[in-house]
């Protein structure tokens, strides 16, 4: 389900409209992802097509590879090339600011996707997810699983994403209501499983007597759960992730992921297309566009199989 919050103003009415007229219908778009290199980025940006082909219009998608600098250039290209609409899931709440800027000065409709950006005001709209309520959900869980006690370690996504940091502040708030709680280690892994795995085993040469791991994304969930059953401790750490990938809900079936959290990626692309389509039309969307959090653990895990 998703729920409009904030409404705001976006979108702006042209000297042509005010006088009667109707301005040619929006065409050419564009998506401009982080990375595509995991199940979440490749679901997110497939429903983004696939809002857009539903809508008629042209969309082109780029690559960041997770380098800010490069997203600012991939997006100044797009506007130079006349499109009526972006949308991007930004690299760095902070650094990407400049394009974004750049982008809705020069006319272009501006949408941001998953992360928020930490100035909201330079962007049309956000449709994503409260991060900090996702990594309490997650936290919540796997403290109730521990018993409210002993060490657990954390995986990190960027370091400065609008994800790692909002994820972040939820364990805290669970954290901070369960003092016997210790984090024993934590680092950022960038989302990618060979580097979590790696992390984790070395984590678990220096000290094993760990109760859980808590990842940020599903990917470094299933880096550190293979390295927790190459050292055979599966029966003694729990293993959470964040995005209901198919490989995590598998997983999750199976038993060997202790749960899983979805954050509706399809919904969030689709209704990121939606708006960014509304907006360049001249229509006034909610400036802010939240979807729903599920926690899914072995027993409903059923409902999200496909």
């Amino acid at each position: 389900m998703v729920m409009a919050v904030f409404a705001g103003c976006a979108g702006k009415v042209t000297d042509e409209e005010s006088e009667g007229g109707s301005k040619d219908a929006p065409k050419k778009f564009a998506l401009f992802m982080t990375h595509m290199s995991n199940a979440f980025t490749i679901e997110l940006s497939d429903a983004v097509k696939a809002q857009a082909a539903e809508l008629g219009v042209e969309l082109t998608v780029n690559d960041a590879a997770q380098d800010v600098a490069k997203q600012i250039s991939q997006i100044e290209t797009a506007v130079n090339q006349g499109v009526d609409g972006i949308i991007i899931e930004p690299v760095s709440v902070d650094g990407i600011l400049p394009g974004v800027k750049m982008a809705k000065e020069a006319g272009v409709t501006v949408v941001i996707v998953n992360q928020q950006i930490s100035d909201p005001s330079a962007a049309n709209a956000y449709v994503g997810v409260s991060n900090a309520d996702g990594g309490e959900m997650e936290m919540t869980k796997a403290a109730e699983d521990i018993g409210g006690a002993g060490n657990v370690a954390f995986l990190y996504g960027p370091m400065g994403s609008d994800a790692q940091l909002g994820r972040l502040e939820g364990y805290q708030r669970v954290l901070s209501k369960n003092p016997d709680i210790k984090v024993a280690f934590e680092s950022t892994a960038e989302w990618d499983t060979a580097k979590a795995l790696s992390l984790v085993e070395n984590w678990l040469q220096a000290n094993k007597d760990l109760k859980a791991i808590v990842a940020q994304n599903d990917g470094m969930a299933l880096g550190a759960l293979k390295a927790i059953e190459d050292a055979k401790l599966q029966d003694s750490i729990k293993v959470y992730g964040l995005d209901a990938t198919p490989d995590a809900l598998q997983a999750v079936k199976d038993g060997r992921l202790a749960a899983t959290v979805s954050q509706s990626t399809t919904a969030q692309g689709s209704e990121a297309m939606k708006a960014c389509f509304a907006i360049a039309s001249g229509e006034t969307v909610d400036a802010e566009i939240l979807v729903d959090f599920t926690l899914i653990t072995k027993d409903n895990v059923d409902q999200f199989l496909k």
